[in-house]
């Protein structure tokens, strides 16, 4: 099963429900401290919790303004925190097919709850309509008077009454063979009661709870230390004492050799380090994969014996120690793997952790609170290229961060901006959880921000280009999106080696070709109501760095569009108003002034003769292509396409 959405609400500064879509490979939490990111993660892994869980408390976690008046209105330990949604797949589907003999329809969910008290609850459920669909194709019933005389009901009982009589008027009628199929409706109905009502025996309980994605929680307090005490540790596992910060060494000694601190404590233990020894090279390769900081560390194991105290009849009593080491090869010295650098520390800790579950054929959803926050900026790189390279690719993975380094800003839309509301005049806000829009809040989204002018800046600096100069950021989100979409169908994108590069602004384009010209590849789009003056400037700074007139595409220059156009003017009038209705407010075609200016012109007198600020985020449409990209294509103009293809071609000129 796929994790498709959880409800978080009255738990800590959640304080009404908030539903938070989940991307099916990673999802990204960004926010600022306290914000909410982490209670999210928490509330996931103790609805089903692969290692170590935390248990939920009302006293600790009701939201605490109003514990004390719930508290006389409800039971609270009723109360349910999390509740998550998910997506089956082939093999689940496959699962709930031998239990019921019918394939669970598409639109088929699990749901799976728990209350304060600790209660767990799981449920199952799919729209009556797939169900009714199935079961008359099942039947046999092809006749379109037959199924919308039965397809008129909203319940198994109405619609198996209505095919009955209606089976029954048919026979009667001499129409036998349509009547046997549709008094063949009911039974196979029937088999569907289950997904419908979301009543089932145990047989499918069984087989919902063993499909069900555990959830692993990973943070800095699960970190390995330099030294274990196994006789400690095997105690507080035999009387199930467990703390948290114990789960990460099990996990290690158990991808060792299968066993647990115990074994440690008796004569095979020098083979019981050797098989560990194998293991922590194992997890080194893994771990050098990705972390390029040093690569000549080793990570070794030893163990001592040494004297903890003295019983009543003074005798010694001595405890097995678990000794972790690194070899840095290139000092040629031993030092303990406490005394490193503690992003290596983190690193390799999370390797060992999550070995128990790499590639188990169960699915694990994994949940990383602030991953990499001791790892130096391009550790952090490296560490999300892991995320999203490896990780993410087998496992669903939900992360939360505030730093610029583990945030890819190609895939903003696989972010969710979490923030609380909370303040000192109206403290019963709770935590708010939306996509990520450039346009939000700018201090929950300021790693965004700094993510995007990182990437401009290794563009400019590092880069070999060519590079496309752009006004802004909604031109960078067309011109990709539309790119990608051409590209899928055979037609021409941009150059696979062209980078875009938004310039803040079209009256810094003349400075970026000035300057960046000197040593680097460049070209420019040129749009807007300043496309005059603006792109005299640029072609002047261009024939001062010795770039070609061609590499200086002008928009308006371009058959059919105003001489001021914007990139918004490459869609059809019809195409733009689709994105900006659903992202703005809605206009139609008819409400727009009959003349060949720009469309955001034309928008903007629209918005004033209705009384609203002529001025409006160009930015929101571009997000709504992104997010709503299959729906916009599936309906876009074909001349919108060969705008913009055209465009590609010309930047995309040697």
């Amino acid at each position: 099963m796929l994790l498709e959405s959880v409800v978080i609400e009255r738990y800590r500064n959640f304080t009404e429900p908030q539903t938070m879509t989940v991307e099916p490979a990673v999802t990204c939490l960004i926010g600022k401290n306290e914000s909410g990111k982490t209670t999210i993660l928490k509330a996931l892994h103790r609805l089903n919790p692969a290692n170590i869980p935390d248990d939920f408390d009302v006293t600790k976690d009701y939201p605490r303004r109003f514990l004390a008046q719930d508290r006389r209105k409800e039971n609270l330990d009723e109360v349910i925190p999390v509740n998550a949604i998910f997506r089956l797949d082939e093999d689940d589907a496959q699962a709930i097919e031998d239990v019921l003999g019918v394939t669970p329809p598409e639109s088929t969910r699990v749901e799976a709850w728990r209350t304060y008290g600790g209660d767990f609850g799981i449920g199952i459920g799919c729209a009556f309509r797939e169900a009714l669909e199935a079961a008359c194709n099942e039947a046999g019933v092809d006749h379109d008077d037959d199924l919308a005389e039965v397809g008129q009901y909203t319940s198994i009982r109405e619609a198996s009454a209505a095919a009955t009589t209606l089976a029954k008027s048919l026979k009667e009628s001499g129409k036998t063979a349509r009547g046997k199929a549709v008094g063949k409706i009911a039974n196979e109905l029937k088999k569907y009661t289950a997904l419908v009502t979301g009543e089932f025996d145990d047989d499918l309980r069984d087989v919902l709870d063993a499909r069900l994605p555990k959830f692993f929680y990973f943070s800095t307090y699960e970190t390995l230390e330099g030294e274990y005490d196994l006789t400690e540790l095997a105690d507080r596992a035999a009387n199930r004492k467990l703390l948290r910060e114990d789960s990460t060494i099990l996990a290690l000694l158990e991808l060792a050799s299968g066993v647990g601190p115990q074994d440690f404590l008796d004569e095979d233990y020098d083979s019981r380090k050797a098989e560990l020894q194998a293991a922590s090279h194992d997890l080194s390769r893994q771990v050098f994969r990705y972390w390029k900081q040093n690569d000549a560390l080793t990570v070794r194991f030893d163990t001592d014996m040494p004297i903890v105290e003295k019983d009543a009849q003074g005798h010694e009593i001595r405890h097995r120690i678990l000794k972790i080491e690194l070899e840095d090869e290139r000092h040629g010295v031993h030092t303990n793997f406490s005394t490193r650098s503690a992003g290596f520390q983190w690193f390799f800790s999370f390797l060992a952790a999550f070995s128990a579950y790499q590639g188990a054929e169960k699915r694990v959803v994994v949940l990383l609170d602030e991953p990499g926050t001791s790892l130096h900026g391009e550790a952090q790189k490296d560490f999300l290229r892991y995320i999203f390279g490896e990780l993410g690719t087998t496992q669903q993975v939900l992360y939360t961060t505030h730093s610029q380094h583990m945030i890819d800003p190609t895939r903003y839309e696989t972010m969710r901006a979490v923030h609380d509301r909370a303040t000192r005049e109206n403290p019963e806000l709770g935590v708010a959880i939306t996509p990520v829009s450039l346009s939000a809040d700018p201090h929950t989204i300021l790693p965004v921000e700094a993510a995007l002018g990182y990437s401009v800046a290794q563009h400019l600096f590092l880069g070999s280009g060519p590079h496309l100069a752009v006004e802004g950021s909604s031109d960078f989100i067309f011109l990709t999106r539309m790119s990608e979409h051409l590209t899928a169908k055979q037609r021409t994108g941009l150059d696979v080696n062209l980078s875009i590069i938004p310039v803040g602004g079209i009256g810094n384009m003349p400075a970026f070709v000035a300057l960046m010209g000197r040593r680097l590849q460049v070209r420019a789009l040129v749009d807007g109501e300043r496309t005059t003056s603006v792109a005299d400037k640029v072609y002047q700074a261009a024939k001062a760095r010795d770039i070609d007139d061609n590499r200086i595409v002008v928009l308006g220059k371009l058959d059919g569009l105003p001489t001021t156009a914007d990139i918004e003017d490459l869609f059809t009038t019809k195409d733009y108003l689709w994105l900006y209705s659903r992202a703005v407010h809605s206009l139609q075609e008819e409400d727009l002034p009959d003349t060949p200016e720009p469309i955001l012109r034309r928008i903007g007198i629209a918005r004033q003769r209705a009384g609203m600020n002529p001025k409006f985020d160009h930015v929101g449409p571009a997000h709504h292509l992104t997010r709503n990209s299959a729906e916009f294509f599936a309906q876009a103009d074909p001349e919108t396409l060969d705008r913009f293809e055209k465009v590609f071609r010309l930047v995309n000129v040697s």
